[in-house]
Parts: structure tokens; sequence; C-alpha cells
């Protein structure tokens, strides 16, 4: 069988995707990675993964959410709810995604590597390899990226799948999340209707998502 979004059999997907943490565990001890979780799909699909597919050992892995400067209510909220759902703790670090990073390394000097939701298709991540230390100048961590070759087709289709939990932006046209001063509704959703407030499509409609995905990122 083989996923129509990205040509790659979906067994080969979940094979590839449990093998690369696999090899993390073998490499790092649970309490020395953390994943990097911002709220976003990609992120919420790698936490479901860890926590529903893998054994019992990858539950000492942390979970730390990257609080940006002005967040979404919404994301708030759903980091909330993932702390319910999944029964789990996410500690909580605000500011930039590099200063934060440097605090949670300072704050818990075991941490050797990092769990992130990058997919090729993202700013930057056209040469990525599944594991890449950060570059110079950065907090030293291996950057482990388990979804590097999923498409945005992909991880809807897993969400929707599994039914796994996600934040209610992505109902309303928002495809990419950062903040309130950098994020709205992604233009190739909206509705062509006559009523004065405009309406989107939710995120998983979203047509060539690769291409469009970043369309609502200011």
């Amino acid at each position: 069988m083989t996923d129509s979004s990205s040509g790659i059999p979906i067994c080969d997907q979940k094979q590839t995707r449990r093998l690369i943490i696999q090899q993390a565990l073998s490499i790092y001890k649970p309490e020395e990675m953390f994943l990097s979780f911002n709220g976003g799909k990609d992120c919420t699909v790698l936490l479901d993964l860890i926590h529903n597919a893998l054994p019992k050992d990858a539950k000492g892995i942390k979970y730390i959410y990257v609080r940006p400067l002005n967040p979404f209510s919404e994301i708030e909220e759903f980091v909330e709810l993932c702390r319910e759902h999944y029964g789990i703790t996410i500690a909580t670090v605000n500011g930039g995604i590099k200063s934060a990073l440097e605090v949670i390394c300072k704050e818990d000097k075991q941490l050797k590597a990092c769990i992130m939701g990058s997919r090729r298709s993202d700013p930057y991540c056209s040469l990525l390899e599944p594991f890449k230390e950060t570059d110079p100048g950065w907090p030293q961590l291996m950057r482990i990226n388990p979804l590097l070759e999923w498409t945005c087709d992909d991880i809807w289709a897993y969400i929707r799948e599994h039914n796994v939990p996600y934040c209610t932006l992505y109902d309303r046209g928002y495809t990419s999340i950062g903040d309130k001063t950098n994020t709205v509704p992604n233009p190739h959703l909206k509705v062509d209707n006559n009523d004065e407030e405009a309406t989107y499509l939710p995120a998983y409609a979203l047509k060539e998502g690769d291409r469009y995905e970043r369309a609502g990122r200011l």
C-alpha cells in the first residue's frame, strides 16, 4: 500500500520513523532526550507516536513547550489538553528557540538530544539528516528528525486515521502556526462567499500542502 501524497509505502514510513527513534534510544537514555513541543501538528504526531507506538522505555523522554512571545490562546489550551490526554508533564520555557535551548540545556545538563518534527519541505531543512548536530553557536545537541521524509498530507493522514487531538486553529484555516504576530489563516483555504467575515476550510483540505503550507506565515 502506498500513500498517494508522498509515494512512499505506508509500511516503510512507519518502519523508518520507528527505526530512527529506536536508533536514538540505542544511543541515548530516554532522560537524555526531549521532544521540542510547540503545539503544532508535526510535533503532535511525534508526541502521539512516542506515547502510543514505542516501548515503555521511551516514556522517559521529556517534553518541553517553547512558548513564543505572543502565543495563541488556542495553542496554550492545546498544550494543557495534551498534558491531560497523554498524562504527561510538559515543561514550559519562554523565548525564541535558540535562547530557550540555552535555558533548557543549562537547567538540565544531562540533555544531549532533541527530537524535532522537522520535515524536508520546511524552510532550511532540504539538506537535513535524520541525525544532525546543531550548528556552531547553538547549544550542543543532536537533532533527531523522525518525520523528515513525511509530507504535509502524511501528517494529516496520520492525525485523522488515529484520531489524534490537534489545535483548533487548524480547523479555522491555519496551516503553519507561529505566534499572533506572524500567522494568519492560509489564503488558499479561504471560502468565496458574500459574508462580511471571511471563512476558511480546515488545514487538512489544503491542496499541494508542501507548497502552500506556509502561505499563512507573514
